[in-house]
C-alpha cells in the first residue's frame, strides 16, 4: 500500500508544482462505498478552490488510467485538507508559529501522548510548544508525532 502511495505522490508532485499547488496528504483506504485514493491539496497561501480540486482531479486521473496502478475500482477524491489540516513537517509548524496545537505521540515522552501548547518553534528535528498541561516548554521530535492538528477551539476564541 505504501509503496502505490508513493507512486502516486511521485506522478502527482509535477501536476501540483505546475498548478502552484502543495501536497498536503495522500492516502488510499477502503469505506463503505469502496476503495477511495484521497488527494489533499492546497495553495501556499491557502485557499483552494472547487475548479482547483477539478484541475487537479483530471490531470492525475487520466495519468492513473494510463499507468495503471489501481487494478480494482476505486473513487477519486481531491479536496481542500480544511482548517484542520494535519501538520506533518517542519514548514507546516512553522508557518503556524503563535497557533495552538494537539499533538498526540507514537510512544509517552515523559509518561504523557497527549499535548496540547502554543508551537514556539520548529527546525529539522522537532517542534517545541509550551505544554499547557505542564506549564512548560516541551520538545517533540517529529519521529515521535503520530498526529498533530491545529486547536480549532484555540483559533475560534481568540
Amino acid at each position: 500500500m505504501s509503496q502505490l502511495i508513493e507512486k502516486v505522490k511521485e506522478l502527482l508532485l509535477p501536476i501540483l508544482e505546475e498548478g502552484n499547488f502543495e501536497l498536503i496528504d495522500t492516502e488510499f483506504v477502503r469505506e463503505p462505498i469502496g476503495w477511495v485514493l484521497r488527494i489533499y491539496a492546497d495553495r501556499e497561501n491557502g485557499g483552494i478552490t472547487i475548479s482547483d480540486c477539478q484541475w487537479i482531479s483530471e490531470r492525475i486521473g487520466t495519468i492513473l488510467d494510463v499507468e495503471d496502478l489501481i487494478h480494482h475500482p476505486y473513487n477519486l477524491e481531491v479536496s481542500s485538507p480544511g482548517l484542520d489540516r494535519p501538520l506533518k513537517n517542519q514548514r507546516d509548524f512553522e508557518k503556524q508559529i503563535g497557533s495552538v496545537v494537539k499533538i498526540k505521540t507514537i510512544e509517552p515522552l515523559d509518561n504523557q501522548r497527549n499535548f496540547k501548547g502554543e508551537i514556539l518553534s520548529a527546525n529539522g528535528e522537532g517542534v517545541t510548544i509550551h505544554d499547557v498541561s505542564r506549564n512548560a516548554e516541551v520538545e517533540i521530535p517529529f519521529e515521535k508525532i503520530k498526529t498533530a492538528k491545529l486547536d480549532l477551539d484555540s483559533l475560534f476564541n481568540k
